[in-house]
């Protein structure tokens, strides 16, 4: 053993000539050249054309639940609103003509239901009469949100977002009434009602 060649751990083997020739002719031996087409699988056109079908289907679908189920921003808001006020009670509305007018009611008008919430509040940048209230008959709370002015691109007619039914008010001309509650007939309930009064 010499300092320019130590002695080999019992990992560590040295190479000897032979070695490395034998290493260079089975690397040159063993050279793939391509694969022969045989060996690929040709994949049937009808699996590519449901693949394709599917991917549209899936993107069809995603829009039509964006444009047809996605509410309208005002309608969005106005639940977020709802969703931030669920446990408050009370009577926060001193003068109660600004709202009857809001909703199109006459001042010696009363609302429907047991009243759970009365008060202004500010949704979307717009002033709005918020009104909770029970509707035995119908079969729940519901959420009156009445406009101070009128809403100029408010949607019209009614839907469903994540458990949550929404209805613009029809018939009360100029006004801006949407109605929010768990079910549906409940808010054609509270339409009735509201237009008695």
């Amino acid at each position: 053993m010499t300092p320019e060649r130590p002695d080999p751990s019992p990992r560590q083997v040295p190479w000897t000539q032979f070695d490395f020739l034998v290493t260079a002719s089975l690397k040159d031996a063993t050279e793939a050249p391509e694969a022969p087409l045989s060996l690929y699988k040709t994949v049937p056109w009808r699996r590519t054309a449901a693949t394709l079908a599917g991917i549209v289907l899936t993107v069809a679908f995603g829009l039509w639940v964006f444009v047809r189920v996605y509410p309208p921003e005002l309608v969005r808001e106005a639940m977020v609103h709802e969703h931030r006020e669920a446990t408050l009670r009370g009577d926060f509305q001193k003068n109660k003509l600004a709202m009857l007018y809001a909703m199109g009611l006459s001042e010696g008008a009363s609302l429907p239901g047991l009243l759970q919430l009365q008060r202004p509040c500010d949704i979307a940048g717009r002033r709005a009469y918020h009104v909770t209230t029970f509707i035995e008959k119908g079969g729940g709370m519901v959420t009156i949100l009445a406009f101070e002015q009128p809403v100029p691109d408010a949607p019209s007619g009614e839907g469903q977002w994540l458990g949550r039914h929404w209805r613009l008010m029809e018939g009360v001309p100029g006004k801006t009434i949407l109605l929010l509650a768990d079910n549906a007939k409940v808010l054609v309930e509270t339409e009735r009602l509201l237009k008695k009064s």
